[in-house]
């Protein structure tokens, strides 16, 4: 188990995460709030679209740099320096502002817009890479409400300086907080494993094969997930710069003067801020988990639509407001809150190289996209150009609403990257990652086929029967007296099958043997004597071969036979081994009505041996309903009888899950059913993953893997089993309804019953 240093660490970074998010939104608002003050002041608003579009240009040249350093050196080593040299660089503007204002308010535009940019996709991309996509999930709301929370003190800083010294005096405030981020996000370099201890002189250095710039276009150009948010990014953006230009323009014929501007400016970030935090307080979390993460990011682009259309009859200084505001409030809670946990499964070395130019980069060129249109369409008349904007507002929402809505099947995929590339803290190898060949097989099934590839080992029987008067099922009863004592001897006869039934009726275990070695076609009759003999611990491998040899044509007396209740249990819990042998729709079939049965080993057994066909027969049709009903009965149980349900024929060490034999002793066989079924529904590869990683101590695996699970199970199954994997998630039995108590007595009194019936049978 993780050390509780280990433990405690993410706890605590996300406080720092929340800290540093409040000081680096904060300075965000109030440095926007300036810049935009700063820049009207000295400027014609017809100039801001050019200055839009030259600072997203200049942008893309400082994206592909600072996706170098952050590939070269990762994100909790890069990003530090940069909030220093923000620091020192505002100092510097401030300082040239009382020589040259108009060279001062560019200037400030472009680090506002560019740099700024880049230090909050740094801040977020050090986030994804510590916490795990489940704890990000857990977190993220506490770390967007300290930026929300930022975001309100910003505004409120930026009105009350503004108002008071003048704009240039927020500078040196935003200054500051920049250095509280780069001593705040020195802590997380000590938490970050995957940090690269490479020299800073191995960004500058060349090769084609350490261009990190160019490996990360690679990706985008690989991976449609990531191109997918690159695109939700960069539209969302372009709709938000045409209502904004509208919204500023309003402004700047409103108010002339700076103080006006700069408080004007100040009280609408400062309202947005506020309604930001009461929205993500009450509705983020609530919204996540019922709508999930795909859909919680469609929902921007879903209400500019709505909210443009609405708008259009009324676009004055106030109804834009209200549209830019809730874009704004959107973008800050709902949106930034779901596409961070949608890059929080990215593998590490895509993250790296393509999240910067994803968050950075894509915005930018929305900023140039809105801008070419925005210069494009002031040239008409007024009334016009206001409501083509709109419109196309519209338009590109509506298009980034479809992006948005086909993100879920892309995050599931990266969860699954994310596992397979976890893997090797487990040392799992590639090939068995892949779920290749027969060793993934054998860690779903347990089956070993070594005898001529239809039977079961000799001498593991043997040592399963020897433990069997040791070991007993929960909630089964003890193995049967009959199933050890050889049955009794028959009258010889002289018809063939007459002779054979003489032959495995005689008690003999070399005669048995002998009989059932020279058999070549197993009649209805002498089958049915064959299935009888697996009760008898001495011969039931030999029987079991035969009749894996025969399944196909006594599929029907073997499916009855497993079905039937009143059948001996020892016969019941052998045959799905010999059904798993063949893999036919009829086999198939019977196994899997066999997972509904009251006994915990049959179903288990049933549950290996429908592992086995679907591997030998892949184009079976699978009834998922039928699936998750078996599933979702498994974790109707109390978590004491989840945890210590046991086999009688207890399978060897070596055809269980492949995994160590420490992590082997942290789970058991109703975690192992489990996911053998989930294996029948589910992509194999990532879900044997999936299994370790929740044996494993690594948290990062474990939440990862938790994350996927909740994402590819149904509602109802990942709410009964989610108490049963996750420690902190356990059920408190003064909680449960009474309903469910009443299933569960009734379900514990079955199996009391079944035990009485077996102590009758066995004493007489």
């Amino acid at each position: 188990m993780a050390s509780s240093g280990r433990a405690s660490a993410p706890a605590t970074l996300v406080v720092t995460a929340s800290v540093c998010a409040f000081a680096m939104i904060a300075t965000q608002v109030a440095g926007k709030a300036a810049r935009d003050a700063f820049f009207l002041t000295h400027f014609d608003i017809s100039a801001l679209p050019l200055v839009l579009m030259a600072s997203a240009l200049a942008s893309i040249g400082t994206v592909l740099f600072a996706a170098r350093v952050m590939t070269v050196l990762g994100p909790a080593r890069a990003i530090p320096p940069w909030f220093f040299a923000s620091a020192l660089l505002l100092v510097a503007l401030w300082l040239l502002a009382e020589r040259n204002p108009r060279i001062a308010a560019v200037a400030v535009y472009f680090h506002v817009a560019v740099i700024g940019s880049i230090l909050i996709s740094g801040f977020w991309s050090i986030v994804n890479e510590t916490f795990d996509p489940r704890t990000a999930r857990q977190s993220i709301g506490r770390i967007v409400g300290g930026a929300t929370i930022g975001g309100l003190f910003g505004g409120f800083l930026a009105d009350q300086v503004g108002s008071r010294a003048g704009v240039l005096w927020v500078l040196p405030f935003v200054a500051g907080f920049h250095l509280l981020c780069a001593l705040l996000l020195l802590r997380f370099r000590h938490h970050d494993a995957t940090t690269d201890s490479r020299p800073w002189s191995a960004v500058f250095a060349g090769g084609r094969r350490d261009n990190a710039v160019e490996s990360g276009f690679r990706a985008l150009r690989r991976v449609g997930y990531l191109r997918n948010l690159a695109l939700i990014v960069l539209l969302g953006n372009a709709a938000a710069t045409l209502i904004d230009f509208l919204f500023k323009a309003r402004a700047a014929e409103t108010f002339t003067t700076g103080a006006e501007l700069v408080r004007f400016f100040a009280v609408f970030y400062t309202a947005v801020s506020v309604v930001t935090l009461v929205v993500q307080a009450g509705m983020t979390r609530r919204l996540l988990e019922r709508i999930g993460i795909a859909n919680l990011v469609s929902v921007r682009p879903a209400v500019m639509t709505v909210g443009g259309l609405a708008t259009l009859p009324v676009l004055g200084l106030v109804g834009l407001g209200i549209l830019r505001g809730v874009e704004g409030v959107l973008q800050s809670s709902l949106f930034r809150s779901g596409y961070e946990l949608l890059y929080t499964p990215v593998v590490p070395k895509d993250k790296r190289a393509t999240k910067t130019i994803v968050d950075v980069g894509a915005d930018r060129m929305g900023d140039v996209l809105g801008g070419a249109i925005t210069r494009a369409v002031i040239f008409l008349p007024m009334a016009i150009a206001d409501h083509i904007l709109v419109l196309l507002a519209v338009a590109i929402s509506i298009l980034g609403f479809v992006v948005a809505r086909a993100l879920r099947r892309g995050y599931i995929r990266a969860l699954e990257a994310s596992l397979i590339d976890r893997a090797n803290v487990l040392d799992i190898k590639e090939d068995e990652a892949a779920g290749v060949g027969t060793t993934l097989m054998e860690s779903f099934t347990g089956l070993d086929l070594s005898m001529s590839g239809v039977g079961i080992r000799l001498d593991e029987l043997r040592a399963a029967a020897r433990s069997a008067s040791r070991e007993t099922t929960a909630g089964d009863e003890p193995e049967p007296a009959s199933a050890t004592r050889a049955p009794a001897a028959a009258v010889p006869a002289a018809d063939p099958e007459i002779a054979s039934l003489v032959a495995l009726r005689s008690g003999d275990p070399r005669r048995v043997h002998a009989e059932l070695r020279q058999m070549r076609v197993l009649t209805p009759g002498v089958a049915a004597q064959v299935i009888a003999l697996l009760a008898w611990d001495e011969v039931t491998g030999w029987a079991s071969r035969a009749l894996a040899k025969a399944a196909p044509s006594i599929t029907g007396q073997l499916v009855d036979r497993l079905l039937d209740p009143n059948e001996d249990f020892a016969i019941r819990r052998r045959i799905p081994r010999i059904l798993g042998t063949c893999a036919t729709p009829r086999s198939y079939d019977g196994l899997l009505a066999a997972t509904a049965d009251k006994r915990f080993e049959v179903r288990f057994q049933c549950g290996r041996a429908l592992a086995r066909i679907i591997e030998m027969a892949p184009a079976l049709v699978v009834d998922k309903n039928v699936v998750y009903a078996a599933v979702l009965q498994e974790t109707h149980v109390e978590k004491a009888l989840w945890q210590n349900q046991r086999l009688i024929d207890d399978p060897a060490v070596n055809e269980s899950l492949q995994i160590d034999e420490a992590l082997r002793a942290r789970t058991n066989r109703s975690m192992e059913h489990v996911f053998t079924l989930l294996s029948l529904v589910l992509p194999r590869a990532p879900l044997q993953i999936a299994f370790k990683g929740l044996l494993t101590s690594d948290t990062v695996l474990r939440g990862t893997s938790l994350e996927y699970l909740e994402s590819v199970l149904p509602k109802e199954i990942w709410t009964g089993l989610s108490p049963l994997l996750d420690e902190s998630g356990s059920r408190s039995a003064s909680t449960r309804p009474s309903g469910e108590v009443l299933e569960e007595l009734l379900r514990s009194n079955q199996s009391i019953e079944l035990n009485l019936e077996e102590i009758r049978r066995r004493t007489g």
